[in-house]
């Protein structure tokens, strides 16, 4: 027995080594084409046909990199985590045939891609499949507290990102588009889908633990670069600015292979929920979700100081934002009186038998000896 255990712990050591190095390639592989697929687009290399052709290949590449990462990822779990992985490369596979789509009108065709065209099928047809994975994540399992004032940190922090992407992106869509249109409602469509995906993002992240956290930390931080290229290039495109080969695109492409990354660094460990791993929680966990809720607050304080026009939503969104955050420290505080005075010593008494102390009882007092006036009794 002693001896299939030593077997078992030496396979586990050289997997982990193996998905280690694994790691270290991808990682390093990553980087290098980011690298390149930057300098290639800042430089021009090729002229613009050089750089379109560039441009389209390699997002290509890169999608379906991730979409067979992933998969592959998913056969090494079971459970919440399989699903995970298998429905995030359902989402990739999607948003390839997106990639590809885009690359015939770009490349073959060599027309200019309609704002409403067969790619935004594929495209679109990738976030539904991103948000049921992510609520599929390992750490979305946390039950209690933790995951009451997790789900608060992330309503607040999406309803910051919401405020944020409207007075950028959406207010200004909302405002100049002709949502009477097909092709008007799927230009919002990408911001809104993508303001979804960031609040998964960030409710996924608030519940996760240390243990096999970081491939989901690369699959994360590729979604969050998707997402905010997406609704960058909504607007650019909106306003006639966007083209292949704008600088924009590198966080398409950084996104893909961050997701490769994580699927392949993933070693098949079972990520525990935080209501598992009772640890205390660290002052940058308590902070974290204030940093966007003060930065949405200041977009509102700039925007009045320029005598700038705040709308109705804003101001709604706004005012949402205070409410959660007052109902983020009242439940901070309840957990904290809970901790202070336990459940368990309200109900002890004289009827159970307990003396109401919680002292041990070599700690208790001594009981003070009879009177020295007392006749003794024979």
């Amino acid at each position: 027995m002693l001896k299939q255990l030593a077997e078992f712990d030496d396979k586990c050591r050289v997997r982990a080594v193996g998905r280690r190095r694994a790691e270290f390639v991808a990682t390093a592989s990553a980087l290098s084409i980011t690298f390149v697929f930057f300098l290639w687009l800042v430089l021009h290399v090729g002229g613009n046909n050089g750089v379109r052709y560039f441009d389209d290949i390699v997002t290509v590449l890169a999608a379906v990199a991730a979409c067979a990462a992933c998969l592959l990822a998913g056969k090494r779990h079971s459970g919440s985590e399989r699903r995970f992985w298998v429905l995030l490369g359902s989402a990739l596979g999607a948003w390839a045939s997106g990639e590809v789509i885009w690359a015939v009108y770009n490349l073959v065709l060599n027309t200019a891609v309609p704002v409403l065209s067969w790619a935004d099928v594929g495209y679109l047809a990738g976030y539904p499949l991103a948000a049921a994975a992510l609520l599929f994540h390992p750490g979305m399992r946390a039950v209690g507290s933790y995951k009451a004032r997790a789900t608060l940190d992330g309503l607040a922090i999406g309803a910051a990102l919401l405020l944020l992407s409207w007075t950028f992106v959406l207010g200004p869509l909302w405002r100049h588009t002709d949502l009477t249109t097909a092709g008007g409602i799927v230009t919002l469509a990408y911001p809104f889908g993508d303001t979804v995906i960031i609040f998964l993002i960030v409710l996924s992240v608030r519940s996760m633990t240390a243990t096999g956290r970081r491939p989901l930390l690369w699959a994360l931080a590729g979604l969050f670069a998707m997402a905010v290229s997406d609704s960058t290039s909504a607007y650019l495109t909106e306003v006639g600015r966007y083209a292949t080969g704008n600088l924009i695109d590198v966080g398409w492409v950084a996104g893909y292979l961050a997701i490769a990354v994580g699927a392949s660094a993933d070693a098949g460990q079972t990520v525990r929920a935080p209501s598992e791993l009772p640890t205390e929680a660290s002052l940058a966990s308590l902070v974290t979700p204030y940093v966007p809720i003060l930065l949405a607050l200041s977009v509102i304080t700039f925007a009045l100081e320029l005598h700038h026009h705040v709308d109705r939503f804003s101001w709604l969104t706004g005012f949402g934002l205070a409410l959660l955050v007052i109902a983020r420290q009242a439940l901070i505080l309840v957990d904290r009186r809970r901790e202070l005075f336990p459940a368990s010593d309200e109900r002890d008494g004289p009827a159970s038998g307990s003396t109401g102390s919680r002292l041990p009882p070599e700690n208790l007092p001594e009981a003070a000896p009879w009177p020295q006036f007392l006749r003794r009794t024979p």
